[in-house]
């Protein structure tokens, strides 16, 4: 875990790069329930940190290759992950008491800290998690499985009987417009 001392970071900013192995990635993942990726490559991340105030103003940089399943042929494959953010971290003492508060732009790409510390590896995880695709597919033309036999329609066609259901609207099918 990459972790930085508020107290290191200069006034006039600071740049950082670093590189988190796999190990330490599957690690960190360990206790998150229902992660369905692998990392491929060390995460790589870089990042611009300023402070503003008691807040601190991140820019930065996550690269790696991730390994997916495809949700229509559950196939394996890689896929390069690349993204910039642009954070805000303020103390969690100044953050919003109890009452409801309407959020405005600004204030969703802030988020809070506590001590002395910033996990920088964290915040580069929560970027990996975000962008995550909801439904990876291993190829945008990717054909799935057979329903029927389960065999992978990329490879091959199958001769299954593939049986039509009568839909609710076949009726309007005999409906002769003039």
């Amino acid at each position: 875990m990459f972790t930085l001392k508020l107290d290191e970071i200069p006034e006039e900013g600071l740049d950082l790069q670093w590189k988190e192995e796999r190990a330490s990635l599957l690690a960190y993942m360990e206790d998150l329930s229902g992660i369905d990726f692998d990392f491929e490559t060390p995460l790589r991340a870089e990042v611009k940190i300023k402070k503003t105030g008691r807040s601190v103003w991140i820019e930065g940089k996550v690269e790696t290759t991730l390994r997916l399943e495809c949700v229509r042929c559950l196939k394996e494959f890689t896929s390069p992950f690349s993204t910039t953010f642009d954070l805000t971290l303020h103390p969690v003492k100044e953050a919003p008491s109890d009452e409801e508060v309407e959020l405005g732009s600004e204030e969703l790409e802030s988020s809070f800290f506590e001590g002395e510390e910033i996990h920088l590896s964290e915040i580069a995880y929560e970027q990996i998690f975000l962008e995550l695709p909801y439904q990876p597919v291993c190829q945008e033309g990717c054909k799935g499985l057979c329903p029927i036999c389960g065999g992978d329609l990329n490879l091959s066609s199958c001769e299954c009987v593939k049986e039509e259901f009568p839909s609710g609207f076949s009726g309007l099918k005999k409906l002769k417009l003039d």
